[in-house]
């Protein structure tokens, strides 16, 4: 059984408005941000799926080479949250017990820490394990298959966080230090690539 049957859904659909340039393609150590994030998913789990939307024609030839399902959500401009239901629309008869969601701009998200993100979610009686990092939750994070209907009907710009924030009783947090760490401006990567 693999790792519980849990599917991975990355959010890759945004247009990098603060960044200039999709930020989905920025290149290191030859692979792109959103070339890195599959690589780690796919050492988890066999049921990948990427959501697209903006600047799609130019992201998806860098990853259509991958095992993975691929969506466009065409909706995107409307936020995360729209992108997480477009991902949860194509998980209907997957026999999944839990979806993580990871996002394509957190560069110190790799195979280890989601391991370690996933053996907390089987150990926990909990429904949700989620990611902490300066004093907020947030992705990467898991949902087990009771809430995948209020995945599919998520609305707004928070997507996950908000139903995370509306359900800490049922939340086990993760702390991952690195997780504040996300690429939205150039300062931001370059930051990174001088810290890496």
């Amino acid at each position: 059984m693999m790792k519980k049957k849990i599917a991975i859904i990355i959010l890759a659909a945004g247009s990098s408005s603060r960044l200039g340039r999709p930020k989905q393609l920025l290149e290191l150590d030859g692979n792109t941000l959103l070339q890195k994030s599959v690589i780690t998913a796919l050492a988890i789990s066999k049921n990948v799926i990427v959501v697209l939307g903006a600047n799609e024609e130019l992201i998806r030839p860098t990853i259509s080479q991958f095992p993975i399902q691929i969506i466009l959500n065409k909706k995107w401009a409307e936020g995360m949250s729209s992108s997480i239901r477009a991902g949860m629309s194509i998980l209907e008869n997957r026999n999944c017990e839990a979806v993580l969601i990871m996002l394509c701009d957190q560069p110190f998200v790799d195979a280890i820490l989601l391991e370690k993100m996933i053996s907390v979610f089987k150990k926990s009686e909990l429904p949700i394990v989620a990611a902490e990092y300066e004093k907020k939750l947030g992705v990467p994070a898991i949902f087990d298959v009771s809430f995948f209907p209020k995945l599919k009907t998520l609305e707004g710009q928070k997507g996950a966080k908000a139903l995370i924030i509306s359900n800490l009783k049922k939340t086990k947090q993760f702390f991952f230090k690195k997780g504040k760490i996300d690429i939205d401006t150039e300062k931001d990567w370059e930051d990174f690539k001088s810290k890496k």
